[in-house]
């Protein structure tokens, strides 16, 4: 199972959420610098906010998968109406971009 983080850990490792990488339909992705010193990058979701158990079950699913072609899912956070994926950072840009260009 993934790391659940607190919303007040995210909000530290990505600097208050200041530099974003990018937004898609459900939120936006952030960098951020993992305890460990490991880069992150942190998806907000806004459409999951009231959907917990949702939420939860689809973060045991993508944390239960490992592929070499799929980024980690590191962690989590579903801390009242946060709902914060933490994946591994992808140096090369975003997967969208690879597969369509």
């Amino acid at each position: 199972m993934p790391t659940r983080f607190s919303y007040d850990e995210l909000t530290v490792m990505t600097e208050d959420f200041s530099k974003k990488l990018g937004k898609g339909g459900c939120g936006s992705v952030f960098e951020g610098i993992h305890s460990d010193g490991t880069k992150i990058a942190v998806k907000s979701l806004q459409c999951f906010s009231n959907m917990k158990k949702s939420f939860l079950a689809e973060v045991a699913t993508i944390g239960s998968i490992q592929h070499v072609n799929l980024v980690t899912l590191v962690g989590f956070c579903a801390e009242k109406s946060h709902r914060l994926l933490v994946y591994e950072y992808m140096a090369n840009g975003s997967l969208d971009w690879w597969i369509f260009h």
